[in-house]
């Protein structure tokens, strides 16, 4: 009891001291984790902040891309002058919130600027919004064409003239079963079909299908009205088997002629004899071969 009296005030101190500690370490680790969701807080609002200046700038890049005026360019009614070798074709553009009476536009070849151009031409503004030109210039089979504004914006390019031709391959081919066994390729079921630039139907003349095998003409059959069969040397084809042994190439192609003379040959598809009567697709070049009448 003495001893308490003696020492109780000590003993109370140490309790009090104690119980701040415990406070104190109680009041150190709220305000750490305090501080840590702050300093997350803190991450967070710069990530946050980081997106919003990534969403502003691809906002920014699109509206840039509007202003830029990206151009529609389609091209209808070519006609081809075979006599004196000229193309005219109505070009048709269209500008995204355009309202000027008209635009020059300058033909180009392929990657050359609008201070080079062989032809100038003026595009006036109709009042559906569109810009149109009939255009005549010289056709040479073998061009690209590349058509830009004075401000050198490339609003119509490739690297050949032949897509403004007349007629255009839309689809075609054939149904077909390769035998390796007898190494020959059937065909049957022959079918195409034609546009003109614009995506019209458009018909040809002499149309007729041809097979070549690695590279040689090995049959030719004329299209028959109901476009289905062929007819060879005045007999009507429902199928024929063409010999082929494995490790040949088929190539099947559509030749024809439009109105104004020219003459087209239209690669449809390319095939590689394989064994166990396969065929591998061969990748190929939709471009026609175009030809002058003679």
């Amino acid at each position: 009891m003495e001893f308490l009296k003696k020492n109780g005030l000590v003993i109370l101190s140490l309790s009090l001291c104690a119980v701040l500690t415990a406070a104190l370490v109680r009041q150190s680790a709220e305000v750490g984790s305090l501080r840590a969701e702050l300093a997350e807080e803190h991450q967070t609002a710069e990530h946050l902040a980081e997106r919003l200046d990534e969403t502003d700038t691809v906002l920014q890049s699109l509206q840039a891309s509007q202003d830029q005026r990206p151009i529609s360019v389609s091209f209808a009614n070519p006609t081809v002058n075979t006599r004196d070798r000229m193309l005219t074709v109505d070009v048709i553009a269209q500008f995204p919130d355009e309202d000027e009476y008209g635009l020059m536009i300058g033909f180009c070849q392929v990657g050359e600027p609008y201070r080079m151009a062989w032809k100038l031409d003026y595009l006036q503004r109709n009042e559906d919004g569109t810009y149109m030109k009939t255009v005549t210039f010289p056709l040479d089979l073998e061009m690209g064409l590349e058509l830009r504004l004075e401000d050198d914006t490339v609003i119509f390019s490739s690297d050949s003239i032949v897509e403004l031709l007349p007629v255009q391959l839309k689809h075609g081919g054939t149904s077909w079963h390769y035998n390796s066994q007898e190494q020959k390729l059937y065909q049957c079921d022959w079918g195409v079909a034609l546009m003109d630039p614009a995506g019209n139907e458009v018909q040809a003349l002499d149309g007729e299908f041809r097979v070549y095998r690695n590279g040689t003409l090995v049959f030719t059959g004329r299209q028959m009205p109901d476009n289905s069969n062929v007819e060879v040397d005045g007999e009507i084809m429902l199928s024929v088997g063409l010999d082929c042994p494995q490790g040949d190439c088929m190539r099947l192609c559509y030749a024809c002629t439009d109105a104004f003379g020219l003459r087209y040959e239209f690669p449809i598809f390319e095939k590689l004899a394989m064994r166990w009567d396969n065929m591998e697709e061969v990748p190929l070049s939709r471009r026609p071969t175009v030809t002058w009448p003679e």
